[in-house]
């Protein structure tokens, strides 16, 4: 039997406009109204006039309004706290609820040569086997913001504050997240740095040793600027950039002017080893040098049961398996 409240049994919950606590989660998020703006499509005096409603509505400012930025007020953090939070809730609830064969998006940031050389030759096997998820990628070298930029896992390197540091090891400079609350990360494998070339570069020698190494043009790669000197320095080598020397933005610059035949690369083994194998590379120098961090898949804790992220999650500890037993190193 069905039973209905009546009329009179009914408590109306005493909620702001829902539109302007949108609007204000946004603004909030972004501490900017333009790009809130932006995120929800209106326009910014639209924004602003929602703000100004909920503050009418709770008799408090919001936010102070400074001369070229916002920062929200005491008020305005404690709900901004309480509304993020029941927004999450909501979201997860919504993506829990969605049918099992419905279509669900997954936003993947990762580092550009690694998406290209890595991640994406292998993406197949998981899209064909979770035909139920589109996987979108967002190649990016900065520090994961989920919040803002709409992540849903991502792949980077370094070193999560759990981790100790190896004493002596080439530096990552790279940043992994804008904040580490809440975000758990899995490690993938080593970042193993190893030198290079074209097999014409080194003559008749199929290596060769460090010192001489110094003597022919080298690569570097802009996001790793320490990476030579430090790998010479853990084999007691001091090392000053050579007017030879080359540099470029990222690793996958750095591959191509090694194809080029321009000088040796000092690149993490895995993003070449295509080219390993098919000789169009070869390595000039039998030292391999894992640096301070290491590539781990991150993401918002409370998010790990969801589906998708579940999924990818497992999909990418077995590919990764692989690589870190190639490399031979402990965990």
């Amino acid at each position: 039997m069905r039973v209905f409240a009546r009329y009179s049994d009914i408590v109306r919950r005493d909620l702001p406009n829902l539109l302007s606590l949108r609007a204000f989660e946004c603004a909030a998020r972004h501490l900017s109204f333009t790009v809130a703006a932006d995120e929800l499509c209106v326009t910014q005096s639209a924004v602003s006039r929602h703000v100004k409603n909920l503050e009418s509505h709770y008799g408090l400012r919001l936010f102070k309004r400074l001369t070229r930025e916002i920062e929200l007020t005491e008020a305005g953090l404690r709900l901004f706290r309480t509304v993020e939070k029941s927004f999450n809730a909501i979201e997860a609830a919504s993506r829990e609820l969605a049918p099992r064969d419905v279509k669900r998006s997954l936003v993947v940031s990762i580092l550009p040569t690694l998406a290209s050389t890595w991640l994406m030759p292998r993406l197949a096997k998981f899209t064909q086997s979770h035909q139920n998820v589109e996987v979108r990628l967002h190649t990016s070298i900065a520090p994961v913001s989920f919040e803002r930029d709409g992540i849903d896992v991502a792949i980077r390197v370094g070193k999560p504050p759990a981790q100790r540091r190896r004493k002596g090891a080439p530096r990552v400079d790279l940043v992994m997240t804008v904040e580490w609350k809440g975000v758990s990360a899995d490690r993938l494998f080593a970042d193993v740095l190893i030198p290079v070339c074209r097999p014409a570069l080194l003559g008749k020698q199929t290596m060769i040793d460090t010192r001489a190494l110094q003597r022919l043009p080298l690569i570097h790669t802009d996001s790793r600027a320490h990476a030579w000197e430090d790998w010479f320095g853990t084999q007691g080598v001091d090392y000053r950039t050579g007017v030879r020397d080359l540099h470029f933005g990222h690793f996958f610059m750095s591959v191509r002017a090694a194809l080029d035949g321009r000088g040796v690369a000092l690149v993490p083994d895995v993003v070449v080893e295509d080219q390993l194998r098919s000789g169009e590379l070869v390595v000039a120098s039998p030292v391999r040098v894992a640096s301070a961090g290491d590539y781990h898949l991150i993401y918002r804790r409370e998010r790990v049961d969801e589906p998708a992220i579940a999924a990818f999650r497992e999909w990418i500890m077995a590919e990764s398996a692989s690589v870190l037993t190639a490399q031979g190193l402990p965990d």
